[in-house]
């Protein structure tokens, strides 16, 4: 089982090496029949078959370890030794199915270099460094907090080589996945949990091996040190909670809200509306002053603020909030009469993407404010909840994005249809990895987006009619 998902990784090496953007010169265009390959016409669908059949041994072999660890003494040591052997593959893969590493590595040397992310551009560099980089990030500052460009800016003081500089992205990535996989099993336990069925979810699906580690996204740490600041927070124990909450939001501004989640563990049963708010007031002080702390230290400062609005250019297909903005413009513009007048008052898409993330400040506060405290599955149940509200109305969203709140999904005590609907996206998420939009492959685009609309609702809407009214499972869970 171990040696199938080893072998489903190598093949998803081998089918990036024939398709997979990657620098000039390198390595890889050094090398002739690699590069004849990569030539070819059919390069791309040859390498895009290699990854989904690697794909699909991976899924299969993450299936087959579920029943040999849950209820296992040994299954979190099982699942971890998988997801390692698992992720080796990748160490030296080129970023897959995504170009984005590319771009880590580029933001990174610049900031190691005494030239701002947050101002300057992949552009300026030399072509070795620039070259890898997608033409849509090439000309546009990097929306990413200090505590990942400070890495690669660190590295890049010991190397120029953008192969090195990308090994050393993916490190960056694996210490991300064991941050999950060593807050995982105590999230789980804490909920009355298997705690070898929440790894098994958390660290070794090929939904987190495919974007996590090969896809090296930042996404990745941030859910490592998201889940670290929860596994470490026990009431009246909220300081270094706090302080990894903020490493969170400076690594993606999101990671941040698991801060709702230390602040509720935190506090007593039964907490007043004067301890809650103190609390919170604390544990907000303590995030902030990291993030903007790690910028200090960076000398990057506080640039980010500035290119947080950088991603609301891009069109996603996964994004809810912008698809109905989308969606109201088109009907203002072709079916209202007043329509093109009120479009020019209301603009539907920036009005969708503001009112997507009032709704999770909105959420946030009542968690803070009203969610009871002292009792650590419900409020570990609330700050997953938060991180799902989070990922689905954020105003872009990538397949990747979901690493927000999937693997802390796993660890938190749902109901049988939500877990059926969880695993149901693991799953589609890992066999639809290589639906990247830069491919321009748009029916495979397309596709994906519908089946991970379709099937984690039809998986959650089968389970409940199979349990009972669905509404009756909902109410229970809520009590």
């Amino acid at each position: 089982m171990i040696v199938r998902g080893f072998v489903g990784s190598l093949l998803m090496l081998v089918g990036g090496l024939a398709y997979a953007r990657v620098p000039r010169p390198s390595w890889v265009t050094a090398l002739g029949p690699l590069m004849a390959v990569r030539r070819a016409p059919w390069a791309l669908g040859t390498g895009l078959a290699i990854a989904f059949v690697g794909l699909a041994l991976l899924t299969w072999a993450w299936w087959e370890l579920r029943s040999l660890v849950v209820g296992d003494p040994l299954g979190v040591g099982r699942v971890r030794l998988a997801a390692g052997a698992w992720s080796l593959p990748l160490l030296v893969a080129p970023p897959l199915f995504s170009g984005d590493g590319w771009s880590y590595v580029a933001t990174g040397y610049l900031g190691g270099h005494g030239l701002s992310p947050y101002v300057w551009t992949p552009s300026v560099l030399p072509a070795a460094l620039r070259s890898g980089v997608n033409a849509h990030w090439l000309h546009t500052p990097t929306p990413y907090g200090p505590l990942p460009i400070a890495w690669g800016g660190a590295v890049s003081q010991l190397t120029a080589d953008p192969w090195l500089l990308l090994v050393a992205y993916r490190v960056l990535a694996l210490v991300g996945l064991g941050l999950v996989a060593w807050a995982a099993p105590r999230i789980a336990r804490r909920c009355g949990l298997d705690p070898g069925a929440a790894s098994w979810g958390a660290i070794a699906s090929p939904f987190v091996i495919a974007h996590g580690v090969g896809g090296l996204h930042n996404d990745l740490l941030m859910a490592g040190l998201m889940l670290a600041a929860l596994a470490v927070t026990h009431q009246d124990r909220w300081l270094l909670g706090a302080v990894l909450a903020g490493a969170a939001a400076a690594v993606k501004i999101p990671g941040g809200l698991i801060a709702v989640g230390v602040v509720l563990l935190s506090l007593a049963a039964g907490a007043s509306l004067v301890q809650r708010l103190r609390r919170t007031a604390a544990v907000g002080a303590v995030s902030a002053a990291t993030l903007v702390g790690l910028g200090w230290v960076s000398g990057l400062g506080i640039g980010w603020v500035h290119a947080l609005w950088v991603p609301l250019d891009e069109r996603t297909r996964l994004s809810v909030v912008q698809l109905s903005g989308e969606l109201v413009r088109r009907v203002l513009t072709d079916v209202v009469p007043a329509g093109p007048t009120l479009h020019g008052l209301v603009h539907p898409v920036r009005f969708a993407a503001e009112l997507g993330a009032l709704t999770v400040a909105v959420l946030a506060g009542w968690l803070l404010l009203r969610k009871r405290t002292g009792n650590e599955p419900r409020v570990l149940l609330g700050a997953a909840g938060l991180m799902f509200a989070a990922t689905l109305l954020s105003p872009v969203a990538h397949y990747w994005y979901a690493l927000w709140c999937l693997p802390l999904l796993a660890c938190v005590k749902l109901s049988r249809a939500q877990t059926a609907a969880m695993v149901a996206a693991l799953t589609i998420l890992g066999l639809t990895a290589m639906a990247d939009p830069s491919l321009h492959v748009t029916w495979l685009s397309t596709a994906t987006a519908v089946a991970l609309l379709l099937v984690p609702i039809s998986t959650w809407i089968v389970v409940s009619v199979r349990q009972g009214s669905p509404q009756r499972e909902m109410t229970d869970l809520q009590a």
